[in-house]
């Protein structure tokens, strides 16, 4: 199998790849490194106010885009498409996306 990178993000950490074969199959792969995302949303947990200075925006959390592309390929949750907004707080106020949070809260 070949692989061939097609684009990186340095800002997002997102690298795009094109996966070959040699019997003519191909995929196109992505992957983030997440890690200073999650890093930030920990130490967001523990030691910020989740508030603006004005106090009338709330952070809630840091989604890297390789999640977003994972809720929208394996569960059908469109992060951008706004009819699908109580899904997404659904899976933020979930256990199992806790890292995602950047505040102790529910949305």
């Amino acid at each position: 199998m070949s692989q061939r990178l097609l684009g990186f993000d340095p800002a997002t950490g997102l690298a795009q790849w094109w996966l070959e074969d040699g019997e003519g199959n191909w995929a196109q792969k992505s992957s983030q490194v997440a890690t200073p995302i999650l890093d930030l949303n920990k130490e967001a947990q523990n030691h910020c106010d989740p508030y603006n200075g004005e106090r009338d925006v709330r952070m809630v959390a840091r989604i890297p885009l390789i999640v977003i592309a994972k809720w929208r390929k394996e569960l059908g949750v469109d992060y951008w498409n706004p009819d699908h907004q109580d899904k997404v707080d659904e899976l933020l106020n979930s256990a199992d996306w806790r890292w995602l949070r950047t505040d102790g809260g529910v949305v």
